[in-house]
């Protein structure tokens, strides 16, 4: 159930230590600061330690899951889990978390019939709950409804512990084009708005402030657009944030209250990035560094993978929590076709930055976003597969799920297993 999984990794094939580098050696220095404080007086920086110094002991605490998508901890003891399949699940916090003291985990094919709730979907994606829950006691869902001709999304509340669940549901955001391959994350941010990142299949939406798809939405809890949002023009759709992103799945805050996003790539070109009121991102024109330093008026990502390597970003974390004191203040990325946890510790530009020991790259090309020196470790590479989801439990651990259920493994896999796919726990010993 638990073993010691250490902080160092290998080198993926086509890369090398002497690649990353040379990234290093491209940092801007006339942007040098302390190694505390950014020029705009930010303190909130991570050591610039390395994160791999961490040992970290893995927990299963739900096995036998169909395809986990998602997850919320609310503050009613509740933990709500979506499944691909279209099952949501709501287990007790404290039973789960009791787990890692040395208890079975918990099988989600046992769980009661009281204790999954269908009918919001063909296929639930993002789930969490409204920031004063529960009053009122409202969960957020993104599903997929497919009818007579291609499937779309929706964003959808409604209130669990209702009498009568299912006629609480309201529909906030209708016809989202896509599957449940296309974006799907929600979450509120620090000012209790609604945060929905959207992805496209069609590569002229992106470019459209019109149109939702290729955007991250900024919205109230009911469902409107937000007082703080930009002004993008008077056909521009008034929820809209940030545009021109390709599949954007996973999103976090900074403590000075920055989001950040994770996006796909096309095959390789993944990034994360740092949001900026009103900014496009440049999908499709611009994913690369000759498109981005040719077409300026598209704001750049902090990390961009490059051609030959996939991460295939899913959720992402800002962790703050001290069970693994070695990656406290650091983003946490869950990565499907990585097959791991990216653990990327962000740092003023020109001071101390973290080794590049084990796998790792720092990210401060000149034509990278300059606001943020990113540099990443990854750790798990392929104890668990497919990593769909990171979150911080209650009690500051970090728990993770797997996607190896999903069909989209390759035949070299040791994936799916028998009790896939699995909730675990990460702490640090």
């Amino acid at each position: 159930m638990g073993g010691l999984i250490s902080g160092g990794c290998t080198t993926r094939p086509g890369e090398t230590n002497e690649s990353a580098n040379t990234s290093e050696g491209n940092q801007n220095s006339t942007n040098a600061t302390d190694s505390t404080t950014s020029r705009d007086g930010e303190n909130w920086f991570p050591t610039a330690e390395s994160p791999l110094e961490a040992r970290i002991e893995p927990t299963e605490l739900i096995v036998n899951l169909d395809v986990p998508w998602d997850l919320s901890f609310t503050p009613t003891n509740d933990l709500y889990v979506t499944e691909r399949a279209g099952d949501l699940l709501r287990f007790d916090t404290e039973e789960v978390l009791a787990v890692s003291d040395d208890a079975a985990p918990l099988d989600a094919t046992t769980l009661p019939e009281e204790d999954r709730h269908r009918g919001l979907g063909d296929h639930l994606l993002g789930v969490t709950h409204h920031p004063s829950f529960p009053d009122p006691s409202f969960l957020y869902i993104y599903a997929t409804v497919t009818d007579e001709s291609e499937p779309y999304n929706r964003v959808l509340r409604y209130d669990p512990y209702a009498e009568v669940p299912e006629e609480t549901v309201e529909v906030l955001i209708d016809r989202i084009e896509g599957d449940y391959t296309i974006g799907g994350r929600l979450s509120f941010g620090p000012d209790d708005d609604l945060w929905v990142p959207i992805g496209t299949k069609t590569e002229d939406a992106a470019q459209n402030p019109s149109v939702i798809g290729g955007s991250v939405l900024r919205l109230t809890p009911g469902g409107k657009p937000a007082a703080a949002n930009p002004s993008l023009g008077a056909d521009a759709d008034p929820r809209t944030f940030t545009y021109g992103h390709r599949n954007p799945q996973g999103i976090a805050w900074l403590p000075n209250g920055v989001p950040i996003v994770t996006d796909h790539g096309p095959t390789g070109r993944d990034e994360v990035i740092r949001l900026s009121s009103g900014a496009n991102y440049g999908w499709p024109h611009a994913r690369d560094e000759d498109s981005y330093i040719a077409q300026p008026e598209y704001d750049r990502p902090l990390i961009n993978t490059g051609p030959d390597e996939t991460w295939a970003p899913a959720a992402c974390l800002f962790y703050t929590g001290d069970a693994v004191p070695e990656w406290h203040n650091r983003l946490i990325v869950a990565t499907l076709q990585g097959k791991d946890l990216s653990i990327i510790t962000l740092r003023p530009p020109g001071g101390d930055q973290p080794p590049l020991d084990g796998e790792s790259k720092r990210y401060a090309m000149d034509w990278l976003d300059e606001r943020y020196t990113a540099t990443s470790h990854h750790v798990l590479e392929g104890a668990f597969g497919r990593i769909r989801n990171v979150a911080q439990a209650p009690d500051g651990t970090v728990v993770a799920s797997s996607s190896n259920r999903d069909g989209l493994g390759t035949d070299e896999d040791d994936f799916p297993r028998d009790d896939d796919d699995v909730l675990v726990q990460l702490t640090s010993v």
